[in-house]
């Protein structure tokens, strides 16, 4: 018979204050990124708003660029949550395509400054990669699975596989988050609606 597994070591102390400071600076940094953006915002405002010292905040983290980067991690984790809870319900797979990229626009609306500044670090991400994007697979994958599902439904064109139909609507939606990149002024949130649009007139049977 197994032996039960031992219980986890209780953390100590110390190592249970330096993550409740990490946490603060973190929980800080969000707030003021979403506030007043990320080049806004210097190191000194944040170890204030967390009440450490600035040394402390780079005991911790080594640049403000390197939370931005620990932020994207929990955005993608957060796009492939609703990207699977909008386009796994039930409804057609056009339905559930607008679903989705309504639930993305509203959280765009709803955090523009960070939202803005985690897509530009997944692009930076893409663009130092020497092998595939660390995120990129996990989301596509269930763009793929509703692209199928829409083609055994009929919804879909069949001229094509799922995965170039799926590369073809991501491009058309990407297509509005790269003018907003560019343009912090440009209408994401429409961009986003009308490129859609389009992408599902594209993938009509033919």
């Amino acid at each position: 018979m197994p032996l039960p597994a031992s219980p986890p070591e209780p953390i100590g102390r110390r190592e249970r204050r330096k993550l409740e400071v990490r946490t603060r600076i973190y929980a800080a940094a969000r707030e003021l990124f979403a506030k007043n953006g990320f080049d806004a915002t210097t190191v000194d405002e944040i170890a204030a708003v967390a009440d450490v010292a600035p040394a402390t905040f780079f005991n911790h983290f080594q640049t403000k660029q390197a939370l931005i980067t620990l932020m994207t991690g929990e955005v993608v984790d957060h796009l492939h949550a609703i990207t699977v809870d909008s386009l796994d319900r039930p409804g057609s797979a056009v339905d559930r395509l607008r679903q989705f990229v309504g639930l993305a626009a509203e959280d765009i609306s709803h955090n523009r400054s960070s939202a803005r500044e985690t897509l530009l670090e997944l692009m930076r991400l893409d663009a130092t990669q020497d092998g595939p994007h660390p995120y990129l697979p996990r989301l596509f994958a269930p763009f793929v699975a509703l692209i199928k599902a829409g083609q055994i439904e009929g919804e879909i064109r069949r001229d094509r596989d799922a995965d170039f139909l799926t590369q073809m609507v991501v491009g058309m939606l990407n297509s509005a988050i790269t003018s907003w990149l560019a343009d912090p002024d440009f209408p994401v949130e429409e961009g986003l609606v009308d490129a859609t649009e389009f992408a599902i007139d594209a993938l009509r049977p033919r």
